[in-house]
């Protein structure tokens, strides 16, 4: 099969049809130079065009870039956000969920921590669910044994029980998930969801939301209503900025905000990393769209004297200076 030119090409400022769009691009010359960022994009792009591109991606994530090695400070940060979730309901008096119920895990990934924290907190049954099965024996069994290394640092004052965490550490993971855990594993989920109505106390979705084009959002925020008992509990955490500025340095957090939809999804996202630039407005209405009750809606400010440094697109003229600066959103629903 013959190769196939990528379609950035922000040195030489020219942009070939392969996505039907004009030969040459004005955005091209308002991106950054090729730094890390772009590499990412031209690998993403890549390998979403070759035959098995998925699996090669898995291959370099394993044994190149380590990505799915789950470090002591990974699995800190997944308590940390796991504690944040066990807390507010405590606050709002709704720890019930968590202790006497059905917890479901949306995008789960590779790593299971937080169901790990909340098995060890005494949730009774709980559901894993993903786009594709990610999650693996050894992948869970690593997270595991980082898990118990660090729980004690992160968990404070909150009531782990002692045989749950002898448990995990006894667990063999193999095959996955494991027989002796109350545990179940759906990917893909969308289907299986729409067959357990009124199922779920708690629902939680911890930077996997952000992947998700907006009308997909839509059904997936109608489906989780549709899975959750009355008085049920839909936590989540999600990014504002640009991912890709966590690893290059050259670009802003708000980098994703110089760009037209065109450009964002021709260009820049692929099948393999894809972000929504949706904003805290936009998850708010999708909530309340789909009979969802907010409980608390909190957003991280973000650094507004950057986001200054920005020409943002007009796409985003809809949105205040504030809601473009924020950087990261922590939100809880109750379905009525």
């Amino acid at each position: 099969m013959a190769s196939r030119k990528m379609p950035f090409l922000p040195r030489s400022g020219k942009l070939g049809s392969a996505y039907g769009g004009p030969a040459t691009h004005p955005e091209i010359a308002a991106a950054p130079r090729l730094m890390k960022w772009g590499v990412k994009i031209a690998a993403f792009k890549a390998l979403s065009l070759i035959p098995g591109g998925s699996r090669w991606y898995r291959w370099a994530q394993e044994n190149i870039t380590n990505s799915l090695v789950p470090t002591p400070e990974r699995v800190s940060q997944k308590i940390s956000v796991g504690l944040r979730y066990a807390r507010f309901l405590h606050a709002h008096g709704l720890e019930n969920r968590l202790q006497n119920g059905r917890h479901l895990d949306l995008g789960s990934g590779w790593h299971p921590t937080i169901p790990l924290l909340f098995h060890c907190l005494g949730c009774p049954h709980q559901s894993l669910a993903d786009v594709v099965p990610v999650m693996t024996s050894q992948t869970a069994r690593q997270t595991a044994t980082t898990f118990l290394k660090v729980l004690d640092r992160e968990s404070g004052p909150l009531p782990i029980i002692p045989d749950r965490r002898t448990q995990i550490g006894a667990l063999s993971w193999d095959p996955w998930p494991p027989a002796a855990l109350p545990w179940e594993y759906h990917a893909p989920y969308m289907r299986w969801l729409s067959s357990v109505p009124a199922s779920f106390d708690l629902v939680t979705s911890t930077q996997a939301l952000l992947h998700v084009p907006r009308p997909v959002l839509r059904e997936i925020f109608t489906s989780v209503a549709h899975a959750m008992k009355p008085g049920g509990v839909f936590m989540g955490t999600i990014h504002l900025h640009d991912l890709f500025a966590d690893s290059d340095r050259s670009i802003t957090p708000y980098n994703h905000l110089r760009y037209s939809p065109w450009f964002w999804e021709k260009v820049i996202s692929s099948p393999l990393m894809a972000y929504n630039r949706l904003k805290g407005p936009d998850y708010r209405q999708l909530l309340l769209e789909s009979g969802w009750r907010i409980l608390t809606f909190e957003v991280d400010p973000g650094t507004p004297n950057l986001l200054a440094t920005i020409k943002i697109h007009p796409y985003f003229r809809h949105l205040s200076r504030e809601d473009l600066a924020a950087t990261h959103l922590f939100f809880a629903a109750q379905k009525p």
